[in-house]
């Protein structure tokens, strides 16, 4: 059967399986998977396990280490998390593609928000809707479509789900790296943008601890014999906040600071969390030195031991030339298959698309249903995005199955 013919067939398809898909990604986000839910993360890991099993693929669950996290006393602590998911089909071929999203969303077990509601015709709202489960309900329905109908590919296809995007993806990102060398692209499934944009370029991030660490002394009768923590924090926070302006698009968000307690006591600890956010490594470089220099200084006043925890995970996601040429790809899906002209936006935002391409895959990250209201309670999603995305991803794969070649040949 012809690609054009299969394309068709999974046109009309994934039209008559919306009903389906909206009622798939209701009881999906019904389930909590916060990011520190582990019991959760492990409930939805075996509910996709089994929602999955209709494709014929093999299966792997890959077990991941914990990751560390400084607690508000300054003190280091191990997390687990769930497992990492892994489909595969045809991994012998020669050309295949990663197809990926998390599993994992921002609200805990105990937030308010957990459960779906209509609010009108064509808009749901819900946890995780359109980040990020509604790009795994995309995922499945566009690979079950192309299965459906006989597609007999040539490439093979990957699928990964990860439980810990929303923290940082510091546990599955060691083997994120080892894996991309394996595929020609990703196509990511973060929620595309609210007015239909995708995103192209994205600014690196990294999240950091400090903590400081004085001497404890009473206010009033040895004020002297102390060192207070909070106080430096506090300076070093300033010289930091100071930094933002001196290079194009650079930001340092102070997040929070604790310590301190009774007033008439000299803190003698104080732990600050900041992120920073660049868009090229020039500024990542940059901005590294100057921390190492704000808190080597600090570390050479009397009585004063500071500790730096973090990095940058995320670095700046530029436009490689296999990128583009996905790019060029999608917009002439878009003009033959949708009549529409596609747009592209940068964002400050980051996801594993960052990750992926600092590891030497080309992806398109915002391959997701349209939605917005992330990381709030007033998430929503577009429910007719969710066949329209299926219909992309399918006629992407079967684009890049009849081409026979790689994508950066000419």
């Amino acid at each position: 059967m012809s690609s054009g013919t299969i394309w068709k067939a999974t046109q009309s398809w994934l039209d008559a399986r919306l009903p389906e898909m909206k009622r798939d990604l209701v009881a999906l986000a019904d389930q909590n998977s916060g990011s520190y839910n582990l019991p959760g993360l492990l409930s939805v890991a075996g509910w996709l396990e089994t929602w999955f099993d209709s494709l014929n693929a093999s299966f792997q669950r890959v077990n991941l280490p914990a990751r560390k996290r400084v607690t508000d006393l300054g003190e280091l602590e191990s997390v687990e998390t769930g497992p990492l998911l892994r489909w595969d089909f045809r991994p012998e071929a020669s050309r295949r593609v990663l197809l990926m999203i998390h599993y994992d969303t921002v609200f805990d077990s105990e937030h308010e928000f957990q459960i779906c509601q209509d609010l009108e015709a064509d808009r749901m709202q819900g946890p995780g809707v359109a980040d990020a489960k509604g790009g795994i309900v995309v995922i499945r329905n566009a690979l079950l479509a192309l299965q459906e109908n006989n597609w007999s590919p040539k490439i093979g296809w990957t699928v990964v789900l990860n439980p810990d995007e929303e923290v940082g993806s510091q546990c599955s990102t060691p083997y994120l790296n080892e894996i991309a060398r394996d595929f020609e692209f990703g196509l990511l499934f973060e929620p595309s943008l609210p007015t239909g944009e995708l995103v192209s370029t994205r600014k690196g991030s990294g999240n950091f601890d400090l903590v400081v660490r004085g001497k404890a002394a009473h206010a009033g009768r040895h004020f002297d014999e102390g060192r207070n923590a909070v106080a430096l924090l506090s300076q070093i926070f300033a010289e930091l906040h100071q930094l933002n302006g001196q290079r194009e698009g650079t930001t340092i968000n102070l997040g929070s600071i604790q310590g301190g307690g009774p007033v008439n006591v000299v803190p003698e600890l104080a732990v600050g969390r900041l992120n920073a956010r660049m868009l090229d490594q020039e500024s990542m470089n940059w901005f590294e030195e100057q921390l190492r220099r704000i808190v080597e200084e600090a570390n050479s006043l009397d009585g004063f031991h500071v500790e730096l925890y973090g990095e940058i995970t995320s670095p700046p996601k530029q436009k490689s030339a296999g990128m583009q040429q996905l790019m060029h790809l999608l917009e002439d899906i878009y003009q033959e298959e949708f009549d529409q002209t596609l747009q592209w936006k940068s964002t400050g935002g980051v996801c594993d698309g960052n990750k992926l391409a600092a590891a030497g895959l080309p992806n398109i990250d915002t391959l997701g249903p349209t939605g917005d209201g992330l990381h709030s309670s007033k998430e929503w999603v577009q429910v007719s995005s969710l066949a329209k995305q299926a219909k992309l991803i399918a006629w992407v794969l079967l684009r890049f199955d009849a081409s026979g070649k790689s994508l950066l040949e000419n």
